[in-house]
């Protein structure tokens, strides 16, 4: 199982409008494809929003994104996004985390028998 780590540097006042683009748009098209969310959450100071996803391979993850990028629900919030609400963010930065203790010793020991 692997993590995706996912940072935004968000424009000055679009926190709200990207917090609601997210849950509207985004979030319904890659649970449909099978990315799970273990959370999202911003900064005190609301520059910056993170999101942690899981997957049960690298494999797993291009799979699903390729579905995503694929879907025309995402091509069209896409489009939105660009058309209307440009620009939500200045920067992002992704990376990918491997567990370095099994995950049944975590809080997060329920993920385990999700994919096993």
């Amino acid at each position: 199982m692997i993590f995706r780590l996912k940072q935004y540097i968000i424009t000055q006042g679009k926190t709200e409008i990207f917090n609601k683009f997210f849950q509207g748009h985004l979030l319904p098209i890659q649970k449909r494809h099978g990315a799970k969310l273990i959370g999202r959450w911003q900064s005190d100071d609301a520059k910056r929003i993170t999101a942690l996803w899981c997957y049960d391979s690298i494999g797993h993850y291009k799979l699903i994104e390729e579905k995503v990028k694929t879907d025309p629900d995402s091509i069209k919030a896409q489009a939105y996004r660009r058309q209307e609400l440009a620009p939500l963010f200045q920067a992002t930065s992704e990376s990918f985390l491997h567990s370095t203790v099994p995950l049944e010793l975590t809080e997060l020991a329920h993920l385990n028998q999700v994919h096993n």
